[in-house]
Formats: C-alpha cells, structure tokens, sequence
C-alpha cells in the first residue's frame, strides 16, 4: 500500500517530468523487489567506498528503500531523498528527510551539501539534451573529498533473440518521444571524465534466464514492460494483443538465447 502521509503529494505542475513508468502500488512494489533483485547479483547496496558520511543524498529516491538502507547502515547520518513526485515514497526511517524537486531543474540545496550522492535507474527520466547540467548538478551538491554514485539501465541486451530485439526497438521508440536515450548510460564515464572526475566503472550484466538471480530479474523486466504497455499503446499504436504475444513469448526466448540485460555502476570521488 502506499504510505497515506505521501499520497496525493504530485510534482509541481512546473517540473518537467519526462518519467513514463506508472506511479501505482503495483509499480511501488515492482521497485523494491528490483531493488532486492540488485543485491542479489551485486552482493551490496553502496558501490562506493563511502566510510562516515554526515549527509547523503539521494536523487530519484522512488519508493526511498535505497534510502532505507543508508539511513539504518549510517544511523548517524542524514539522509536527505528527493523526487519530484512522492506518490511511490513509504515510511522512511528518522534521519531521512524529504525534499520534493526536480533534478532537472536545479536542486535547491547548498553547493557541497553531500557526502554521498546516489542515483540509481534515473536515466529513463533524463532527456538526452539535459544530462551535461545533470551531472554538473550533482557535481555541484557533491562535498569536496564526497562521492557520486550512479547506476543505470542501458538499452542493450547481450544475446538477443529476434522478439526481445522487436521489444527494444519499441522501447527505443517510446523512450525518443520524450527526448530520452538509454544508450547514454553507457558514456557515463566519458561523460564524468569531461568534468575532470575520476569514474570508478562496474559493468553489470543482468541475467535473464537460468538461475535464481535470473528468474528474478527476468520477472522484474516482465512486470516493468507490462507496466509501459499503456503507454508503448498509446505513443506508438501497438495492440494489447501485439504486446500480450510479445510478453508471453519473451521468457523462453531468454533461457534458449541466455539473453541478459547490459546496465552500469559509476562512482567517482569529487576532488
């Protein structure tokens, strides 16, 4: 259920909001089991080698079980979430704050606030054209010495079969009608070293077949594309029926071609 102190809390009609998932229960809770599903396959929640953090920032919070999760391993840090709409937030532990603004437009926070600056699976929000003031913003908020963390889908697959390739090219053009392409995410250390950082790189492969991490990423990707039907409907004109084929017959093509999703992780020290 969603938490009745978030409810009917939507951004300000004056952010742009270029998200395309749903912000339902249904989608609430496919977030936090993508986030259980993360740390089966990475073995952690913090990529970077953050130690005594007295503030940490977290940008695209969702449903805030990242959050969580800082604000009970550093409990005496204060762990500020921020979204531009809060429908999808739960009860947060005590020393988490919650701000509601939009990366894109600026966050109204002082310059060096962070000591640990997260970001995660943002980039299907983020127009092409914004990611430059993007990354200089959270550069901005970043302490001197602080840590940026980023980690991100892509739009590619490794060994695809022909429907998930049919299926990638409709994601593909869905995510242009709001000036969005994933396939930046994976020139986010390039984009990081243009700002003189150093990125620290983990390419995650995500498995979608096989075995126990598989099967639970592979239910995570179903229920996100079963949640982008309304729309992949409506931008592009495809049937329910064109998408129930494709969704029914995507689990066998993955195990037969053991197809897995490309994402990445990148953390750099602000210096």
């Amino acid at each position: 259920m969603l938490d009745d102190s978030h409810q009917g809390q939507q951004a300000r009609p004056d952010v742009h909001d270029a998200y395309l998932l749903p912000r339902t229960a249904s989608e609430q809770d496919r977030l936090e089991f993508q986030h259980y599903t993360l740390y089966r396959l990475l073995g952690t929640h913090f990529l970077a080698p953050v130690e005594r953090p007295r503030v940490i920032l977290d940008v695209g919070t969702g449903t805030g079980i990242w959050a969580k999760e800082a604000a009970r391993y550093w409990r005496e840090a204060a762990v500020l979430t921020v979204d531009s709409d809060l429908t999808l937030l739960r009860r947060l532990p005590r020393n988490c704050q919650v701000l509601r603004a939009s990366l894109l437009e600026g966050l109204p926070v002082d310059d060096g606030i962070s000591d640990y600056t997260h970001q995660r699976f943002l980039a299907e929000a983020i127009p092409l054209a914004a990611w430059d003031q993007v990354l200089k913003e959270l550069r901005r908020v970043t302490a001197s010495t602080g840590w940026i963390e980023l980690v991100e889908l892509s739009d590619r697959c490794l060994n695809p079969g022909p429907r998930t390739l049919l299926v990638q090219h409709w994601l593909r053009r869905l995510f242009l009608c709001r000036g969005i392409q994933l396939s930046l995410a994976l020139e986010l250390p390039e984009l990081l070293t243009a700002l003189g950082l150093v990125p620290h790189v983990r390419r995650i492969v995500a498995p979608l077949w096989g075995s126990a991490v598989g099967r639970l990423f592979c239910c995570d990707v179903l229920q996100a594309l079963r949640h982008l039907q309304p729309a992949l409907v409506t931008h592009l004109g495809l049937t329910s029926q064109e998408m129930a084929q494709a969704l029914n017959e995507l689990p066998a093509e993955w195990e037969r071609y053991r197809t897995s999703w490309l994402c990445i992780a990148v953390w750099t020290q602000v210096r």
